[in-house]
C-alpha cells in the first residue's frame, strides 16, 4: 500500500513568564530542554528557539546572538522569540543572560516517504458523466466532499487568498498554467534574506518539490479531462518551508516565518501537510505534550486562526494507534483532517487522537487513499498518491469555497460550518472526528440551525413554543423547509406530541405538559437545494410547576398574626386553548390532614379566607391549577401558624406536628410540641414509650428551667421562620442520644392544672 508520510520532529516551549532583573542571577537564567545537550554531544552546533521574557524587545536577543557568535536564523514577533544557531560558548553565553526565559531545540520536519514513480500510466477512470469527462480521474474526492453543487453554480475560490507551506512548487508546471500565485517565498535555509523561487532550483534534491506540487494540485491544477482542483480561481501564496535532503535540519521556525509571512499578506485559509514530532536525536513529543499550548508550531497555527484564517493541517500518518497526532494537529483552533477510502472507510494509516486534554481530534475527514494528483516524478505526469497530506487540502479547498461565498464568516467559523457538516456530526470520536464534511451542507447552513427558543432545560411554559433560525442560508437554497418532533422523553415513554413540517420557524405545542415532564425535540432543515442539517438538543426538557407560591411557604414554617392571611401564587404563560389556568385553593391542617377550607374555580392567582382560621393550628395550603382536562398541584413546603398572644385561659398540650415524623414531604426530621399553660408553677413535658419508661426530657433542660410562668410555648415568635421552638421538638432520639425504635411514643405534659397525653408516631431513623 502507498503512502505518503507525514511525520515530523518537534521541541518543548514553555509560555510563563518571570520577571527580568538588572543583573544576570540564577533564578533569572532562562531554561533549557534537556535536548539541547542531547544535540550538542552529537554536532557542534544546535538550532535553537531563544524566547525573550515578555518585557525584552527582540531587538536585545538580536545583540546578544552577534556578540557571542551565534547566527540569527528567523525572528517571530508571534511567538517573541527567535531561531539560532549556536555553538557551545555561544550557548553558555545565552544560558546565563536575564534577557532569555527559554531555549529549546528547533522541531525537525522529516520528508514524506513518497512512493516511487510508477513504471506505466494510470488510465483514466471511465466518464460517468459530465463532472467526470471534465474532472478525469481527480472527481472522486469532490464528489465525496459533495462539492459539484457549489462548482457548478461558480464558486471555484475566486477572491479568497489560500497559503500552502510545503516542501516546494513547481509553478512552471503546465498544469498551473492558470493558477494566480500572488507571491511565494523559499524559507529554507539560514539566511534572513528573501529568496522569492519556491521551484526546484541547482542543489535541491531532484524530488524535492514532488509533495508539495501533488498537494497544490488538488487546489489549482486546470487540465480538463485529467485533473481540475478543487479552487482553481483563487489566489495563492506558496510557501516552502521544507528541506527533504536528509543531510540538512531542516526547522520548524520556517513554518512560523511562513505563518507570520502569509498573515500579513492577508491569507484567509491556510493547508499545510506538515507535522513535528521527533528531534534527530530521537527525543519527541509525548502524546501528553500535545494538547494544544505546547508545541511552537502549534501556537502558531492557533495564533493564525485568531488572526482570521481558516488553518486546515494534516492529523498525521501514525495510525491506527491512539494519540498518534502530530503536531500542530493538536491546536485548539486549528482543523486536523484524516484520511479515508473512496468508500468512506478510515484508512489504517490516519492519525488518531484525542490530544493530551482529551479534546477530540481529528476534526473531519476526507478522501487520502489512491488520490489522483500532479506528480513530478512520473513520466505520466500524475499518479495516485496516499496519505492525510492530500485529506488535507481537499478540506482547505472546500474552506475556500465557503468563504468566497460566505465572505462575512471568520476563519474559525468556516472550519466550524465544515466539520459541523460532517457524517459523524451526532458522535463525534477520535479516530474520524466529526465525519466527512457535505460541502453543499456547510455552505447553505453555514451557522447551522440557532434554536433561540426553549433557551433552557426548564421549560418556561406548560405549552412551550419552538422558535429557530437558520442564519446565511444564501439565495439559491431557498425556501428551506422544516420538520419539528416534539417526544415525551420520561423513562420508557417516548409518546410522539407533535411531528409536523412548516416553512416558518416557530411552533406552538398546545398540548399541555404535567410539571416535570420532560421533552426532546429535533428539528430538520431541508433547502430548495437538498441540503440537509439537523439539530437535536442532547439535553432533556422539563415542564414547569403549574404554580409556585409566593407567600407562606418557608420550608421551615412560619407564625403569623393574620386569621385571614392573604394566599398568592403565580403561573407561566400557558396559550389558549387549552389555557386559560383555572385554581382550587385548600387550606389543610398540618398536625391531622383534615381540610379546613376550599375555594373552587377561581380564576385569579390570589385568595382570602372568608372566615377566621383557628389559632394556634398548623396549617398548609394547596393550589390545584387546573387546564383544559388536566390538573397539577402544588403544596406549600413548610406550614403557618396564627398564633394568639394572649394569657391562655386553659392548660392545653396540642398534638405534635408533624405526626407522623419524619416527614418526607415536609423535609422535617423532628417533631414540634406545643402547650399553653393557663397557671404558673413546675412543669414536666417527657417523652415515654407505652410502657410508661423514659426516653426523653424536654422540660426541665439547660434550656427551659421547671418552674414556667402562664403563657403559650413551643411558637418561635411571630413572623419568625420556623413552626417551633427549638427547645420543643424531639428528634427521635433518647436521653443518652440513642436513637429510639420505630413506634407509638406517649407525649406527658404535668402541670399544676393536670396531666396531659398525646400519641406520637415515629417512623424510625433513615
Amino acid at each position: 500500500m502507498l503512502r505518503a508520510r507525514v511525520v515530523g520532529r518537534g521541541a518543548l516551549v514553555s509560555l510563563g513568564l518571570v520577571a527580568v532583573t538588572a543583573a544576570p542571577l540564577e533564578g533569572q537564567r532562562p531554561t533549557v530542554s534537556p535536548a539541547v545537550e542531547r544535540i550538542l554531544a552529537q554536532d557542534s552546533v544546535v538550532t535553537v528557539w531563544l524566547f525573550a521574557r515578555p518585557e525584552v524587545p527582540l531587538e536585545a536577543v538580536e545583540s546578544l546572538l552577534a556578540q557571542s557568535g551565534g547566527r540569527l536564523r528567523r525572528i517571530s514577533r508571534w511567538l517573541h522569540a527567535v531561531s539560532a544557531r549556536l555553538n557551545r560558548s555561544a550557548l553558555e553565553v545565552a544560558q546565563s543572560s536575564d534577557l532569555l526565559r527559554h531555549i529549546q531545540p528547533v522541531a525537525v520536519f522529516i520528508a514524506p516517504k513518497l512512493p516511487s514513480p510508477p513504471t506505466q500510466q494510470i488510465p483514466h477512470a471511465p466518464a460517468a458523466d459530465s463532472r467526470d469527462s471534465l474532472y478525469g480521474p481527480s472527481a472522486m474526492p469532490l464528489r465525496r466532499l459533495n462539492l459539484f453543487p457549489l462548482v457548478e453554480r461558480g464558486y471555484r475560490g475566486r477572491g479568497v487568498r489560500i497559503a500552502l507551506l510545503d516542501t516546494g512548487f513547481e509553478t512552471d508546471h503546465p498544469a498551473f498554467a492558470s493558477a494566480r500565485v500572488v507571491a511565494q517565498r523559499d524559507f529554507v535555509g539560514d539566511s534572513l534574506a528573501p529568496d522569492t523561487v519556491v521551484k526546484n532550483q541547482p542543489g535541491d534534491a531532484p524530488d524535492a518539490s514532488r509533495h508539495g506540487t501533488a498537494v497544490w494540485s488538488l487546489l489549482a491544477a486546470n487540465v480538463p479531462g485529467s485533473i481540475v482542483g478543487i479552487a482553481p480561481e483563487a489566489e495563492y501564496l506558496l510557501a516552502k518551508t521544507e528541506d527533504v535532503r536528509s543531510e540538512r535540519r531542516v526547522e520548524e521556525d520556517n513554518y512560523v516565518a511562513a505563518l507570520e509571512w502569509a498573515d500579513s499578506l492577508g491569507a484567509r485559509v491556510v493547508s499545510s501537510s506538515l507535522g513535528y514530532l521527533r528531534f534527530d536525536d530521537g527525543f519527541a513529543y509525548t502524546p501528553g505534550q500535545l494538547n494544544g499550548d505546547f508545541a511552537v508550531t502549534t501556537v502558531a497555527a492557533d495564533l493564525a486562526a485568531a488572526r482570521g484564517m481558516t488553518v486546515v493541517t494534516a492529523a498525521g500518518n501514525g495510525g491506527p494507534q491512539p494519540r498518534s497526532l502530530v503536531t500542530p494537529a493538536d491546536g485548539d483552533s486549528v482543523f486536523a483532517v484524516g484520511a479515508e477510502d473512496s468508500l468512506g472507510f478510515l484508512v489504517f494509516f490516519s492519525s488518531r487522537g484525542p490530544t493530551a486534554d482529551e479534546r477530540i481530534k481529528p476534526d473531519m475527514v476526507a478522501p487520502g487513499l489512491r488520490i489522483w494528483v500532479v506528480d513530478t516524478q512520473s513520466s505520466t505526469g500524475f499518479s495516485r498518491l496516499d496519505g492525510t497530506s492530500f485529506s488535507t487540502p481537499l478540506v482547505a479547498g472546500a474552506a475556500a469555497l465557503l468563504r468566497e461565498l460566505h465572505p462575512a464568516l471568520t476563519g474559525y467559523e468556516t472550519g466550524l460550518a465544515l466539520r459541523n457538516s460532517g457524517n459523524n456530526a451526532d458522535s463525534p470520536a477520535s479516530d474520524r472526528g466529526w465525519g466527512r464534511p457535505d460541502a453543499l451542507v456547510a455552505a447553505t447552513f453555514p451557522r447551522g440551525i440557532l434554536v433561540t427558543s426553549p433557551r433552557d432545560t426548564v421549560l418556561d411554559s406548560p405549552t412551550p413554543t419552538f422558535t429557530w433560525e437558520t442564519p446565511n442560508v444564501p439565495s439559491f437554497a431557498l425556501p428551506v423547509r422544516y420538520r419539528l418532533r416534539v417526544v415525551r422523553a420520561d423513562n420508557s415513554d417516548t409518546t410522539l406530541l407533535i411531528d409536523t413540517t412548516l416553512e416558518n420557524t416557530q411552533v406552538t405545542l398546545k398540548q399541555a405538559q404535567r410539571p416535570g415532564t420532560r421533552i426532546a425535540f429535533s428539528i430538520q432543515a431541508t433547502a430548495a437545494d437538498t441540503a440537509t442539517f439537523t439539530v437535536a438538543p442532547r439535553g432533556r426538557y422539563t415542564a414547569p410547576q403549574w404554580a409556585r407560591l409566593l407567600t407562606l411557604d418557608d420550608p421551615a414554617g412560619i407564625t403569623i398574626r393574620e386569621t385571614r392571611p392573604l394566599l398568592r401564587w403565580s403561573s407561566p404563560p400557558v396559550s389558549s386553548p387549552p389555557g386559560p389556568f383555572t385554581y382550587d385553593v385548600e387550606i389543610i391542617r398540618a398536625d391531622n390532614g383534615d381540610i379546613e377550607l376550599v375555594a373552587l374555580g377561581l380564576d385569579s392567582t390570589s385568595f382570602t379566607p372568608e372566615r377566621d382560621l383557628e389559632l394556634n393550628t398548623p396549617y398548609r395550603w394547596r393550589v390545584r391549577s387546573r387546564l383544559g382536562g388536566d390538573t397539577a398541584s402544588t403544596t406549600s413546603r413548610g406550614s403557618f401558624v396564627i398564633v394568639d398572644e394572649s394569657v391562655p385561659s386553659v392548660t392545653l398540650l396540642f398534638q405534635n406536628f408533624p405526626n407522623p415524623f419524619p416527614n418526607i414531604s415536609t423535609g422535617r426530621s423532628t417533631t414540634c410540641i406545643w402547650f399553653d399553660l393557663a397557671r404558673p408553677g413546675r412543669v414536666r413535658l417527657e417523652i415515654l414509650d407505652l410502657r410508661g419508661h423514659l426516653i426523653k426530657r424536654l422540660i426541665p433542660n439547660s434550656r427551659v428551667p421547671e418552674q414556667l410562668p402562664a403563657g403559650r410555648y413551643g411558637r418561635p415568635g411571630v413572623g419568625q421562620s420556623g413552626s417551633c421552638d427549638p427547645a420543643f421538638e424531639w428528634d427521635g432520639f433518647s436521653e443518652g442520644g440513642v436513637p429510639a425504635l420505630r413506634g407509638v411514643y406517649l407525649i406527658k405534659l404535668e402541670t399544676p392544672d393536670g396531666i396531659f397525653f398525646r400519641r406520637a408516631v415515629f417512623l424510625g431513623h433513615p
